[in-house]
Formats: C-alpha cells, sequence, structure tokens
C-alpha cells in the first residue's frame, strides 16, 4: 500500500487540477446496474459522459458506486476519489439538486458518525469528510468538527489534526492549531515526504506529472505554514529551529525566501 503521505500529496495534486461546472436538470429514472466485472476508471468517466449527456439520475448512480466502492477494486484511485471524482459530483450537483442532496447527506453521516467515536477507520472518515467539504467549499464545516473533537474528544483530534489543518487555516483558528503542533515530527515527516516525491519524479511512470514540481510546492507550504504557526503562538526558536532544518532539506532561494517570511508570523494560504 502507498504511504499515506504519498497519498495526500496525490490528493493535493489532482485536486489542484479541479475546474469547472454545468447546466440544467433532468429527472429521468435511472436502470443502471454495475456490472459483474467493474472497472472503476469507467464507470467514472462514464458518469462524466452522463452529466454532459443530461442522464442526471444514471450519472449520480455510478457517482455514489464510485465513492463506495472504487477502492475495492483499485486502492490507486485512493487521491482521484477524494478529488476528481467529488469535483465531477459538485458539477452534477449543480445541474441536478438530488446529487447535491446527496453528497451533502453522506458528508453528514459521516460527520456523525466521527462524533460518535464508534469507528476503527477515524483517519479515513475525516479524510472522506474533509474531502467533501473540500469539493463543496464548505470547509469551515472541518473546522466545525474538529473543534468539536478537540472539546470533547482530544485524542481523537490529535489524530486527524493534520487532515484538518488546511480547514483551521482558513478559520484562522491559529491559537487551536497551536495546541497540536509537533514541530520537529512534522518537519521531518514533511522532508521524508518531500524525498519521496524527488524520487518519485524521477520514474518514468511519472514523466509529465509535474511530480518534482508539486512535491517543492508542498514541501514549501507546509513548512512555511508550521513555522509561522510557532511564531503566532510565541514558539519563536522553535520555528527557527523547523527553519534551520528545512533549509538543510532544500538549499533553493524561492524556498528560503518563503521562511523567511514565516519567519515574520505571516501565515501562508494552505496550497492547493
Amino acid at each position: 500500500m502507498q504511504d499515506e503521505y504519498i497519498e495526500c500529496g496525490v490528493i493535493r495534486f489532482v485536486a489542484s487540477t479541479l475546474s469547472g461546472s454545468k447546466q440544467v436538470a433532468n429527472q429521468s429514472v435511472s436502470e443502471w446496474i454495475p456490472p459483474e466485472d467493474p472497472d472503476p476508471d469507467a464507470i467514472l468517466t462514464e458518469a462524466v459522459n452522463d452529466t454532459d449527456a443530461r442522464r442526471y439520475e444514471d450519472a449520480l448512480a455510478k457517482h455514489l458506486w464510485f465513492y463506495r466502492e472504487a477502492l475495492r477494486y483499485r486502492p490507486s484511485l485512493y487521491g482521484v476519489r477524494l478529488s476528481f471524482a467529488l469535483g465531477y459530483w459538485v458539477e452534477l450537483g449543480g445541474v441536478y439538486p438530488p446529487a447535491m442532496r446527496e453528497l451533502e447527506k453522506i458528508r453528514d453521516e459521516t460527520g456523525q458518525r466521527i462524533l460518535n467515536g464508534k469507528t476503527n477507520s477515524l483517519r479515513d472518515l475525516f479524510r472522506d469528510f474533509q474531502g467533501i467539504n473540500r469539493a463543496l467549499q464548505t470547509e469551515t464545516e472541518t473546522a466545525d468538527l474538529f473543534i468539536r473533537l478537540d472539546r470533547d474528544c482530544p485524542d481523537q483530534a490529535e489524530q486527524v489534526f493534520d487532515v484538518a489543518l488546511a480547514a483551521l487555516l482558513k478559520s484562522k483558528e491559529y491559537k487551536l492549531c497551536g495546541k497540536y503542533l509537533k514541530p520537529m515530527d512534522m518537519i521531518r515527516r514533511d522532508g521524508d515526504t518531500f524525498r519521496r516525491h524527488e524520487n518519485m519524479a524521477k520514474e518514468p511512470r511519472y514523466a509529465n506529472k509535474d511530480f518534482e514540481k508539486v512535491g517543492r510546492q508542498i514541501f514549501t507550504n507546509d513548512a512555511s505554514i508550521l513555522v509561522a504557526l510557532l511564531v503566532v503562538n510565541d514558539r519563536k526558536p522553535e520555528a527557527e529551529e523547523v527553519a534551520e532544518c528545512a533549509r538543510k532539506e532544500w538549499d533553493d532561494t524561492g524556498f528560503r525566501a518563503a521562511l523567511n517570511k514565516a519567519l515574520t508570523g505571516e501565515i501562508p494560504k494552505p496550497w492547493p
């Protein structure tokens, strides 16, 4: 199985390319049934084509199947499931309101399962919750759920802090973020992920996929956010230690400039 942090990078890579919306609705009844040997990629493509052709019920049925079943058949679609696929679903929801209601329902049920605490897959559930909110542009929902976990189940909040971080930053919950920062562990993990992206970029199968560029952007963003959060939480010595560690990982003029700006307490926007 791919390393979890590489999966996060892949999600961020494909999420950065999402765009678009479509038009008007149709109320046809879907008779679609998944084939005996389903191909998740083909079904997702069909869902997009069905949206274009205004076969909205079929498109929704296929999006639901992909969200629920795709990883059983192809775990490598982890990143696509929480980025491109949700983006296409939101496009469908823009022209066919039942699809939007179904996605919001799944999001709300996922949030309730997290709050109920009866799960062995907290991080996976929180990733789903966060991914849907990112696609819907309702990331305050992610921040609000984390705030509830912090209040009622801080041990669970700690487990999903990195997943919630972008939403917390957008809600300017800087002090709450400070509570969960483990600076040296985080920068070492970021460095590991950076090196993996650098190595992956050298593999022929990733040629022309901008893995090197994306990996460097992620490292710059993550390291700068960590440094700036430490500064605004009155932990400047730790911020300087993290910045020094990051510079040793990658000696680049633009990267050093980003770290210097972060050392003033200026928090960059999460990327993408």
